[in-house]
């Protein structure tokens, strides 16, 4: 977590630089796209950095909720830092998307995690159905029969 919120902060800088290249463009309809494209990108990045470090905290053996708990405080501190980052508007709705749906994510991870788990607990081993056929009896029945080499005929 500690390093989420300067990462964030990187990809704000990388989304300013692209708006500005976009802002030089001539054609108005182009800026509309691209602004656009622009701030989706900053969305899936914003969610990917999240999202890597909800999947570091999200562990087999930990319990739900104890789970729960760190991606509801992990989250309001992402919040926080994102409002401290920035406070225009089109951003902190980019970066509070990637939050949110983020976070809705890592719930997905959290209940997968757990019932992988349960399934995997729940499942019966096979089992040879002539059971009463003992091992001796299967190593006898298993032995190739062994044929002596033709003895070879040489020409004098």
């Amino acid at each position: 977590m500690s390093d989420l919120i300067p990462k964030i902060g990187l990809a704000i800088e990388a989304y300013k630089g692209r708006q500005q290249d976009i802002i030089g463009l001539g054609h108005r309809a182009y800026k509309d796209l691209f602004i656009a494209a622009n701030a989706a990108m900053l969305t899936a990045v914003v969610k990917a950095l999240i999202l890597r470090s909800y999947a570091e905290m999200v562990t087999p053996n930990s319990p739900r909720t104890s789970l729960l708990a760190a991606v509801s405080q992990q989250h309001g501190e992402v919040i926080a830092g994102c409002r401290v980052l920035t406070s225009d508007d089109g951003i902190l709705s980019a970066l509070i998307d990637a939050a949110n749906t983020a976070t809705t994510e890592s719930l997905q991870l959290i209940y997968a995690e757990k019932s992988e788990n349960t399934l995997s607990s729940g499942v019966v081993k096979r089992t040879r159905k002539s059971a009463d056929i003992s091992d001796t009896d299967l190593k006898r029945s298993k032995v190739k029969a062994v044929r002596k080499p033709a003895a070879k005929e040489t020409p004098e």
